[in-house]
């Protein structure tokens, strides 16, 4: 890193920034810089953003921020990924595991009804679920601008990780840009005016309950909360949410560092007057313990977040900003997707999209919506992050955010981390398996509580809190949703045998991967039920939210045994544990999933030629239904392949009755799962059609994925994971597949960084739809097979040897 001396003042480089990002400037040179105005990885806009899901995020994997950019009014909303209402809790009813037991029973007596019924009676209980994760609240801050806004721009530089707007007023030039610091684990905002007009602002901080307020010493304001959850307040759980009470505390500090001018503090605001530039800090803290599970007393939010503070406002803002751009530059820029079509940078992002809405390919929109995914990802789930990616990632404006913003076990968490190991993102998976860790130790006393395991278990929703326990909004959904799916937590565990397979990291296999897999699997072998045919099946079952006629009432059930996507996830987990086994040298369970494996029904085929969702043909209730459960095996397993081509041609037919009754895309998510399973089909067109119908119908104006006009994350990274799966797969053991689902759109491009199971990187380069070079790097060393079109390539390289290929 070269020292500041060297560079460009401030001034200077604002002055650089707001010329290279007018819409109109190509190359030019000034103070003897030259300013390349090459498109970049970012997205922009003529106009402030007026709601939410038009803000620009920025985080640091911990705090996150949603900038706005409006001009006499800025608005900057505000998430700390701890900051949650509620507490732990794990209900069971009295006597849990004798009513558990009956309800196994009833269920593999194939007596669905009865068992429903049973378990509303016995084993549905109170809270049915979790409190909300919450927002920080929102930093305001005004300007006293005269005049009307000309030349206004705000983009989000994906690259750099800042979010930044320009404009002028009456010929005076202003820019602002913000970002969240790793190092300084802060939130820095900053404002200059280019030509020298003062401005006065005045900063405020804004949430709708639990905060009191003041200005200290040096004109910082302090933010003081903790969470209170109203015994009479709003629930959005029919069957409840958790105890009432004061809980989580939290805090928040901002102070203003000044160029020039003076600044003052009121009862609740700073007062900016007269500065040509000045800088907001914005620090944040929560009693939150990961390594508890819970808020911990021992922990003072409010002196954690002030020594934040103090730390970053010792610091220049140029340095810290020069650091965060070389961190951020230099995690980002391991992958680089070109798809070699002129990019349409003079028209701004929201129009771009209502162009793909016409029916435009744009393919730098598909590689901005592409890298959109790593951004976000590592805007939520690196750097500072202890906690998973949720729902919304790390931001959320709501007090009580749709399905909570959980962690959503049954694909939606999941989702988060397909993208991460294979676009080079690796260290996501650092807040992921530690999660995962506490929560199987959790989930070791629901799994001796419900049926006398030593193994561990978690159903279908968790939170900071490790709930384990089965949750759902209403006593229904708990059984249906919650008591019917008790291997949620086994299919989030593997995750961390995937993680595993890419970085072939055998220290993390065997203090972390490894025990979560063998409790898991230890779990579902004192699980498992024989039924009259002499099979091994769950029991209760169910397959994720869809429902089947059943036969014997006529009636839309859920509960059921042996549903395809369990057989297909224990299938998983027992080959993931005896491979695990065999890495490590230790024989624990080998012997009895052996014996239980040999027992497994198989993947069935139905009489109209589609895989079989439930263990029995059943009629479905929703045709369409959103979520493909039974097509787990397809993706992101490797159970269906090109090497079972029944299975495979069935798979394909699955995808398409779904799509025929109006299914599988209606969400964002769902549509991100379409596009790698058809990447896996090796049918590149179908895949890009998707991805073109994701952007055209299920994006934000700032390109978050979309239900209905509600935000949720795992679209995006499913979204990115499809489009690099359509590039490099790797799930076949021992094999690397290049460009194995190329649209025909994609005729040229070149990819970089891209990550193959066994730790190799690839990078590609094509054209005319034809491989002209690829470059396969060793991170670790070892075998593998390379497959392009009927060319086949063994490789075998030391650590950190390369080949080429072409």
């Amino acid at each position: 890193m070269r020292h500041h001396q060297h560079q460009p003042n401030m001034r200077q480089l604002f002055l650089l920034l707001f010329i290279s990002l007018t819409p109109f400037a190509s190359t030019c040179q000034i103070a003897g810089n030259v300013v390349d105005a090459s498109p970049r990885m970012e997205l922009w806009y003529t106009s402030p953003a007026e709601d939410w899901l038009e803000a620009l995020p920025i985080g640091n994997g911990r705090l996150g921020a949603m900038v706005y950019g409006g001009v006499k009014e800025e608005r900057v909303q505000l998430n700390e990924e701890s900051l949650w209402a509620g507490m732990p809790e794990d209900p069971y009813p009295e006597n849990v595991r004798q009513h558990y037991a009956e309800f196994q029973r009833l269920n593999l007596e194939g007596n669905y009804q009865e068992a429903l019924d049973y378990a509303m009676e016995y084993l549905a209980v109170s809270p049915t679920s979790i409190r909300s994760y919450e927002p920080l609240g929102e930093l305001h801050i005004s300007f006293d601008h005269q005049g009307t806004p000309e030349n206004y721009r705000r983009s989000l530089n994906m690259e750099t990780g800042l979010a930044t707007a320009t404009y002028s007023i009456e010929g005076k030039r202003f820019v602002r840009e913000a970002f969240s610091s790793n190092k300084y684990n802060v939130i820095f905002y900053r404002f200059e005016s280019l030509d020298g007009a003062p401005v006065s602002s005045t900063i405020r901080f804004e949430r709708e309950k639990d905060i009191v307020q003041r200005v200290g010493d040096e004109e910082i304001l302090f933010v003081d909360g903790q969470v209170f959850d109203d015994p009479d307040g709003y629930d959005d759980n029919v069957g409840g949410s958790g105890k009432p009470g004061h809980h989580m505390k939290f805090s928040s500090q901002i102070t203003a560092v000044l160029d020039n001018g003076t600044k003052r503090g009121n009862e609740k605001t700073l007062s900016i007057e007269n500065s040509t530039g000045f800088t907001l800090i914005l620090s944040a803290a929560t009693d939150y313990n990961v390594a508890k599970l819970n808020f911990d007393r021992n922990i003072n939010a409010k002196a954690t977040a002030l020594q934040l503070l103090e730390e970053a406002k010792a610091t220049r803002y140029e340095t810290a900003r020069e650091m965060h751009v070389s961190e951020h530059r230099d995690l980002f820029n391991r992958v680089s997707l070109s798809l070699g079509s002129p990019h349409r940078d003079s028209l701004p992002t929201d129009k771009r999209l209502e162009q793909v809405r016409e029916g435009t390919n744009d393919n730098h929109l598909t590689e901005l919506f592409f890298q959109y995914g790593r951004y976000l990802l590592m805007g939520s789930s690196v750097n500072r992050a202890v906690l998973p990616a949720n729902l919304q990632g790390i931001w959320n404006k709501e007090m009580w955010a749709p399905w909570e913003s959980d962690f959503h076990l049954n694909i939606n968490l999941q989702m988060n981390y397909w993208p991460a190991d294979l676009t080079n993102l690796s260290e996501a998976f650092v807040p992921l398996s530690h999660f995962m860790v506490k929560l199987a130790e959790k989930g070791s006393t629901t799994a001796k509580n419900f049926i006398g395991s030593s193994g561990w278990m978690a159903h279908h929703v968790s939170n900071p809190f490790g709930r384990t326990t089965p949750s759902g909004s209403t006593k229904e959904s708990q059984v249906t949703n919650g008591y019917s799916n008790p291997l949620a937590g086994a299919w989030m565990s593997l995750s961390l045998w995937r993680h595993y397979e890419f970085t072939q990291d055998q220290d993390y296999l065997k203090e972390t991967a490894y025990p979560v897999l063998a409790g898991a699997a230890q779990f579902i072998l004192d699980f498992l039920r024989e039924n009259e045919k002499g099979e091994l099946v769950t029991s209760p079952s169910y397959s994720p939210e869809n429902a089947y006629i059943d036969p014997t009432t006529g009636k839309p059930t859920r509960n059921t045994t042996a549903a395809s996507m369990d057989i297909q996830i224990i299938n998983d987990i027992f080959r993931a544990c005896l491979e695990a086994e065999e890495i490590l040298g230790v024989q624990q369970l080998t012997a009895a999933i052996e014996k239980a494996t040999a027992k497994l029904p198989p993947i069935k085929i139905g009489k109209d030629g589609t895989l079989q969702e439930w263990y029995e043909d059943y009629e479905e209730a929703e045709p369409g239904h959103r979520h493909m459960s039974h097509l787990y095996a397809l993706y992101p397993s490797n159970q269906i392949t090109a090497a079972t081509p029944e299975l495979f041609q069935a798979a394909e037919k699955t995808i398409e009755r779904r799509l025929a009754f109006g299914g599988g895309g209606q969400t964002g998510w769902s549509r991100a799962w379409i596009i790698n399973f058809y990447a896996r089909l090796q049918h590149g067109d179908e895949a890009l059609d998707h991805i073109h119908q994701m952007m055209a119908t299920q994006l934000a104006p700032n390109m978050f994925d979309l239900l209905g006009k509600i935000f949720q994350i795992e679209g995006n990274f499913g979204a990115t994971a499809g489009i690099a799966e359509m590039l490099l797969q790797s799930h076949e053991e021992g094999i690397i597949r290049l460009l194995p689902a190329l649209p025909e759109a994609w005729d040229r491009g070149q990819v970089t960084g891209l990550k193959a199971r066994g730790n190799f990187e690839v990078g590609m380069e094509w054209e005319n739809g034809v491989l002209k070079q690829a470059e396969i790097l060793a991170i670790t060393g070892g075998k593998t097979k390379i497959l392009y079109q009927g060319k086949e390539w063994e490789i075998d390289l030391e650590k950190g040897e390369s080949k080429s290929l072409f």
